[in-house]
């Protein structure tokens, strides 16, 4: 394969390409609005009939290039996908998120437009816009009819927004590793204590506002004012959770948690924080104590107060 710098930084993970190819049906063509140097391209060529808009002529030939070193083919045109009609009734557009190298986060400077992107999208069956799930509800609302926040590798990796006359409505969170999707609901009272277990949400799961789908299903609730922290009785095995067996419960205070430490013959060695301004490095100094066994310091909020959590993975 061949490679721009900027380009491949930019590229989408093969695997979440895959998934994207997955959301359109097979035989039908797809077109990439934004090309780049293929990544998408290669697995909707993969799935059947492809083709790519790419405005940078060497990202072009290097898109044709990839594409055909993976056995498979697409046509890819050196143009602007916004010129022109479509002759087709499937797309995908991932637009250029840089100028002059940095990175943006005001629509208005993306290429191409969303906004133009999506005026063009309600007369397709279906398109998919790829955005960053750092940008406002509101903006990735009006660009489209659903909403959906992908997780890939722990990390919520993007927003994507459909629209289109059979583009799936709503709001959602969606798993690439397990295929499991939870749509977004209220979430429940949170916990002023924590159970026997703390769960660590995806960070997709929060951003989709699906918590209290997941908390319904497994009987969990938030740990105070925290976003992201779940707690509940019994262990909860699921791809959208990292589980903790919680060994101490206290308030935020050094001294108290280093005594603990001693009692549990154990060591901090991460700080783990939702909604707390703290230094981690300043904590992990204060509570240095050589255990023999490893445990996470999860800081957490109930109120105005800070409270302390040892947790041992499970």
């Amino acid at each position: 394969m061949l490679f721009v710098q900027e380009a491949l930084e930019q590229s989408t993970h093969e695997g979440v390409a895959g998934y994207h190819a997955s959301l359109y049906p097979a035989g039908k063509l797809v077109a990439d609005l934004t090309a780049g140097i293929g990544a998408d391209l290669i697995a909707l060529a993969g799935r059947g009939p492809a083709l790519g808009f790419e405005l940078d002529p060497v990202r072009a030939d290097y898109a044709r290039h990839n594409v055909s070193v993976h056995g498979l083919d697409a046509t890819v045109f050196t143009a602007d996908c916004l010129e022109g009609d479509w002759e087709f009734e499937f797309a995908i557009a991932d637009p250029a998120r840089r100028v002059d190298g940095r990175r943006t986060l005001d629509p208005s400077e993306f290429e191409p437009d969303p906004v133009l992107l999506a005026e063009r999208f309600v007369n397709l069956r279906m398109g998919v816009m790829k955005l960053s799930p750092l940008l406002p509800d509101d903006i990735l609302t009006s660009l489209g009819v659903g909403l959906e926040f992908v997780s890939f590798g722990g990390e919520c990796r993007e927003a994507l927004v459909f629209a289109g006359s059979e583009a799936p409505h709503g709001r959602s969170a969606v798993h690439v590793g397990s295929g499991e999707r939870l749509t977004s609901s209220d979430a429940p009272v949170g916990a002023s204590e924590p159970a026997a277990y703390l769960f660590d949400c995806d960070p997709a799961l929060v951003r989709a506002h699906a918590v209290g789908t997941l908390c319904s299903r497994h009987g969990l609730a938030p740990l105070g004012d925290s976003i992201g922290y779940l707690t509940g009785p019994d262990l909860v095995k699921s791809p959208w959770l990292r589980s903790y067996r919680i060994r101490y419960s206290g308030k935020g205070d050094a001294k108290t948690t280093k005594r603990a430490l001693r009692d549990l013959d154990a060591r901090v060695f991460e700080v783990k924080q939702r909604g707390v301004k703290a230094d981690p490095a300043r904590l992990m100094k204060e509570l240095a104590y050589g255990g023999s066994t490893p445990l996470s310091l999860a800081l957490w909020t109930d109120g105005p107060s800070v409270r302390h959590l040892l947790l041992e993975a499970v």
